[in-house]
């Protein structure tokens, strides 16, 4: 499946003209989900799934930006349709929809996160983009695990990247991993977003619990899988998902919009 249009991997289709659909063996996808809409359009909210034959209208000052199953993101202006084919999937470089015998797709799972969040921030009054940036934070890194709450904790090569919501003072924390003896008095200082480890995680480590004066999370470790493509922005996104580590997944959501921008 592909969408194509210039150096995008889209189809354009605009009633009244020619549809162009030209093959690209390096592109193929069962589907695309959309990341972000910028301004907001109740026809394409972030989570919003495209099948092949899908027909996407994106209205004059609006750019959707879509992750595809074949891992690519894509940055879509209106005023402009575009139609979702599938001649790439003739190639074979990857399936379309999966077998149902294997659960929700890497997509799907995206899908479900990116509408909770919607619902979520749409309940508290918040915006119904997946792209705020009016509060950057050491929380805005993917790879940065949050010291605010107790959950999974995703990570590469054994780094871990430690952030908290506030920055504007210094604090003081401690850190136990594994089941050695926790380090006291370990000192943040101000204005800095994220805490890197000095030393790696060991690989036997599966938690870490960190704690402040404010706050204590008792953090799970789920590790990249060393055959994962880190560049598979589709892999990365999805592995992060079904690990749990559902702030991390977002702001990698945030910062793929970014640079599509």
């Amino acid at each position: 499946m592909s969408l194509r249009r210039s150096t995008l991997q889209i189809a354009s289709l605009i009633v009244g003209t020619t549809v162009l659909v030209t093959a690209q063996p390096a592109a193929a996808g069962g589907q695309y989900v959309v990341l972000s809409t910028q301004p907001v359009v109740d026809e394409l909210p972030p989570g919003k799934l495209f099948m092949p034959s899908d027909v996407i209208n994106v209205p004059a000052g609006t750019v959707v930006t879509l992750l595809g199953e074949d891992g690519s993101v894509n940055a879509l202006s209106g005023p402009s349709s575009f139609v979702v084919t599938e001649d790439a999937l003739a190639y074979g470089s990857l399936q379309g929809t999966p077998n149902a015998n294997e659960g929700p797709s890497k997509l799907d799972l995206i899908a479900v996160l990116l509408a909770n969040e919607r619902k979520r921030t749409e309940s508290i009054g918040g915006s119904r983009t997946t792209t705020d940036h009016s509060t950057p934070s050491g929380l805005d890194d993917p790879w940065a695990v949050s010291i605010e709450e107790s959950a999974p904790g995703c990570i590469r090569d054994g780094e871990m990247v430690l952030a908290r919501a506030g920055i504007g003072q210094s604090a003081v924390f401690s850190i136990r991993i594994g089941s050695s003896e926790p380090l006291d008095g370990i000192v943040w200082s101000a204005g800095k977003p994220t805490y890197s480890l000095p030393d790696p995680i060991p690989p036997e480590v599966r938690s870490v619990v960190v704690e402040t004066s404010k706050t204590s999370a008792s953090i799970e470790i789920k590790r990249f899988p060393k055959n994962a493509v880190l560049e598979n922005s589709l892999e990365v996104l999805g592995w992060m998902v079904s690990s749990g580590c559902k702030r991390q997944a977002l702001a990698l959501v945030r910062q793929l919009v970014t640079k599509k921008q």
